[in-house]
């Protein structure tokens, strides 16, 4: 919980906000964040603010739908969400997978060196497929 202005202001998770960032363009992503991060403190409980984004996926237009929907009733969000059900937590747990905290361990001078590679993608993102085809001259 951040303060601002006297007024309590709930951040979106780390996990919710890599989420956010696959699912929405670039710009937009920030945009709902900042939405988020507004929300009023009674309705920014993770599973709310979870259920916002999943219900949108990754479209601008279906979030603002989802924030006019929490405005008359936060159950509806729930529901479009995926998340009113009693398996809510196990249903957000595989929507919003944890990734373990990078731990460093002091070693001494003389320990041999180790070339890291990069990480894999995360399984739950999805694959972008870049189909090129053949560019066609028009005749004149």
């Amino acid at each position: 919980m951040l303060e601002n202005g006297g007024a309590t202001v709930t951040a979106p998770s780390e996990r919710l906000i890599r989420r956010i960032k696959r699912d929405f363009p670039r710009g937009t992503d920030d945009d709902v964040i900042k939405r988020l991060t507004a929300l009023a403190p009674d309705v920014s409980s993770e599973r709310l603010q979870a259920a916002l984004v999943l219900g949108a996926a990754g479209k601008w237009n279906r979030f603002e739908q989802q924030l006019r929907r929490l405005a008359r009733d936060w159950r509806d969000v729930l529901a479009a969400g995926g998340l009113a059900g009693e398996d809510w937590e196990s249903r957000l747990a595989e929507a919003l997978p944890w990734v373990p905290a990078l731990t460093v361990v002091p070693q001494p001078d003389d320990a041999p060196t180790v070339q890291l590679r990069a990480a894999r993608r995360d399984a739950s993102a999805p694959r972008r497929v870049v189909v090129r085809r053949p560019h066609r001259a028009r005749p004149r």
